[in-house]
This record gives structure tokens, C-alpha cells and sequence, in this order.
């Protein structure tokens, strides 16, 4: 089959549902994310001109059959595990999309299991416990501090700021209980002092591209990046292009490492913490962000790849991997 043939349905909260403009956001906490998808739209138009659009999940209820490929960018949705059901559905349904299969998208979303699956690859992880929504904070630490306190599940640093770094097991415990009040598992991790480093990688024509690594600064305590930060609604972070070679190679050779258990996968993002003695697994990302402000793109540019060129290469070889294409 040829691309322009292709039935793709574009599964995102932004996506236009009719005509071609850019829906308006309707709330705030959104920020960029409705140019972002839109600009993908824009692209997977160009590429496939039967692409459709929907943000609504029960599209795939109601006509499955109209669909050769999903391109799904559908994270976050109000329901637990949406990443996850939307893969498992598509599963079901027999129709390949981008991303990983429902196995590996679980593993991504809980830090927890991927963090079990970097010690397995070899990888150093700082140590951690988890809590449930409905566990009694025990008053006895777990381990020496400092601590740092975020949700289980989910992505964009949702409900990260600086009180989630803690020095003692009393304030971390009235994180995880304030965390909890919103119905949130939770994980704590030992505190890591150090530069926060993500690792792009995608495939072409199935060989493994490893975009340069980026550098990511924050002005906050610890170096602690906010979903608003994220978003471009509050200042103070910074993004840049990795030029310690020696750095860039080990950062290549753990995530080749960590690659080994997450395939077959379209693209990821494996993120690290970087010291002066040590680098640390924190977690890794399936359909993250390739919008023009994301660590993503910011490293394509960098090689001279527009946003443009990354989303065409990353479902071209999609489509390959899953013979709809030659």
C-alpha cells in the first residue's frame, strides 16, 4: 500500500476535529499543546492527505473499520492507564499504531517496574520505595534522605515542584500524603543532586538513531522541572545540546543497554540524572513530545532534521515495521 492510500486516524486532545484550524485551548495548564498538535496534523496531512482526526477514543468503537494506522499521541487521558488502553484496544482491534505494544507502554508508565527493568539491564537507579493511594505513611524513613517525592504514573511532571524534594522523612511523608488526597500513588526516590540528561532515540529504516543527548536546567531548588515549566506557562528552564563527548558515549551505551528490553518500539526518550561520580536511570518515555519546543526536536534541529523530518521518519518506519508500507 502507498502512503497516500493510507486511512490514519491522529488520536489527540488537540486534534482538529473539523476543518484545519488550530482548536483553542480551554485551559490554561495546556499551554503549547494545541499548536503542537496541530503542527502534527499538518504533517501527517502532508504525508497521508486521508488522515483524520479525533480526541475522543470512542471513535475506535464506533468506526474501527475506517482505520489502516493510529497515530496516537493520546497520553494523559482522564482514566487510569489511557496510554495503555488505547495500545491494548488497537491490539484488539488489529490495527497497527505508533508507539509499543500495551506491555512495554506499561512498563513506561510505571516508574516503579522501569526502574526494577534498569537494575536488570545493569543500570544505576537511585533507591526507591512506593506507596499506594490508600497505604499508611509510615513514620519510620525508609532510607536515608534526602528524598524526592512524585507520582507512580503518569508523565509532564504533573504534581512536581519543589516541595517535592524533602532533606527528612517528615516532609516527605506530608507529600505523599497531600499526593495521596488526590487519589495518587506514589514513588520515593532518594534525592539525586545532579543535571537532569535526556537520551531521543528513534529508527530509520529500522537502524537505531541516537539523537544528541539534551541538557535540561532549571532555576528551581534542586533543579526541579515543573509540568507549567514544560508547558512554557512559567520561565526558568533551559534546554541545550550535550558536548561532553565521554559523557554523550556512556549516556549511548546505558540506553543501548536499557533499548534491549523495550523493543520493538517506534521512538523513546530515556532520561538519566547526571553527577560528578555517577549517572542514574530515572525513567523512559514512549510517544513523548516532538513538539517544537521538546528536548525531542530540539536535538533533531541540531542534526539539521526539521520537526517536519523526525515525524516523517518516525512513522515511515513505523508503517515499515508493521508491513503497511514497503
Amino acid at each position: 500500500m502507498q502512503e497516500k492510500d493510507l486511512r490514519v486516524l491522529f488520536l489527540a486532545k488537540f486534534a482538529p476535529n473539523a476543518g484545519e484550524n488550530c482548536p483553542l485551548v480551554t485551559e490554561e495548564s495546556d499551554g503549547i499543546y494545541a499548536q503542537y498538535h496541530y503542527d502534527i496534523y499538518q504533517i501527517l496531512k502532508g504525508i497521508c492527505p486521508q488522515t483524520v482526526c479525533s480526541h475522543d477514543v470512542n471513535i475506535l468503537f464506533e468506526k474501527s473499520g475506517s482505520y489502516d494506522y493510529v497515530f496516537t499521541l493520546l497520553n494523559r487521558a482522564p482514566y487510569r492507564n489511557s496510554e495503555v488502553f488505547v495500545s491494548a484496544l488497537l491490539e484488539y482491534l488489529n490495527i497497527p499504531y505508533l508507539g509499543a505494544r500495551p506491555n512495554i507502554r506499561a512498563l513506561a508508565e510505571d516508574k516503579h517496574l522501569a526502574k526494577m527493568a534498569a537494575k536488570y539491564a545493569g543500570l544505576n537507579t537511585p533507591e526507591w520505595i512506593t506507596i499506594d493511594t490508600n497505604d499508611t505513611v509510615s513514620l519510620k524513613e525508609p532510607f536515608a534522605g534526602p528524598y524526592f517525592v512524585k507520582p507512580r504514573f503518569g508523565a509532564s511532571s504533573a504534581y512536581i515542584d519543589e516541595s517535592s524534594i524533602a532533606n527528612y522523612w517528615e516532609d516527605a511523608r506530608k507529600k505523599i500524603i497531600e499526593l495521596q488526597q488526590y487519589n495518587i500513588d506514589v514513588i520515593v526516590e532518594r534525592f539525586v543532586d545532579g543535571i537532569f540528561y535526556s537520551v531521543p532515540i528513534y529508527f530509520n529504516n529500522s537502524e537505531v538513531i541516537h539523537l544528541p543527548s539534551v541538557k535540561e536546567k532549571s532555576i528551581l531548588k534542586g533543579n526541579v522541572v515543573t509540568y507549567r515549566q514544560k508547558r512554557k506557562l512559567d520561565s526558568g528552564l533551559t534546554r541545550t545540546i550535550n558536548l561532553d563527548r565521554r559523557l554523550e558515549a556512556e549516556l549511548v551505551r546505558q540506553s543501548d543497554a536499557f533499548l534491549k528490553l523495550i523493543t520493538p518500539i517506534d521512538y523513546t526518550r530515556i532520561d538519566f540524572m547526571v553527577t560528578s561520580k555517577t549517572v542514574e536511570f530515572i525513567e523512559f518515555n514512549v510517544c513523548c513530545n516532538l513538539g517544537q519546543q521538546s528536548a525531542f526536536c530540539i536535538s533533531a534541529n541540531n542534526v539539521g532534521l526539521s520537526q517536519a523530518d523526525l515525524v516523517t521518519q518516525i512513522l515511515r518506519n513505523s508503517l515499515k515495521r508493521q508491513k503497511l508500507i514497503c
